[in-house]
């Protein structure tokens, strides 16, 4: 059974399953781009934020990028699939804040821009991030 920690990233990783572009966790992005768009999940370190004393309570949060990439030979149509990918990214989370339960809540930022994509054909590549906010609590050990 996972972690606390792990089950929310696997479970912010499950429902972005029907978004249509290849859904990856890894720190870097591929060398290739895949078909059909891309979004990678970049966890950053969970932060505790606060115990309740006596309880044995640890409330978390936990910063996840979700790195969007798409490719298009226009500066336009590159615009309008960006948007796309990440409406729908946000409508899949938005869903359901809670993830089946993995999680107390999950907030999304607004998107930034990057200034460049680095994989081949970055030309045709245009990509930004949503960053989602997992709030979350374990028990005094936080490893389970």
């Amino acid at each position: 059974m996972p972690s606390t920690h792990e089950a929310a990233l696997l479970a912010l990783q499950a429902a972005l399953a029907g978004h249509g572009a290849t859904i990856l966790r890894d720190p870097d992005l591929p060398l290739h781009y895949p078909e059909g768009g891309l979004v990678n999940l970049a966890p950053a370190n969970p932060v505790e934020e606060g115990v309740r004393l006596g309880t044995g309570v640890r409330e978390w949060s936990r910063d996840v990028d979700l790195e969007h990439v798409v490719q298009a030979a226009e500066a336009v149509q590159r615009d309008a699939d960006l948007d796309a990918a990440m409406t729908r990214t946000a409508a899949l989370l938005l869903a359901d804040q809670t993830l089946g339960g993995a999680v107390d809540w999950l907030e999304l930022s607004a998107p930034k821009e990057s200034e460049s994509v680095p994989m081949p054909g970055a030309e045709t590549l245009k990509g930004a991030v949503l960053v989602a906010t997992l709030f979350y609590e374990t028990t005094h050990n936080p490893m389970e």
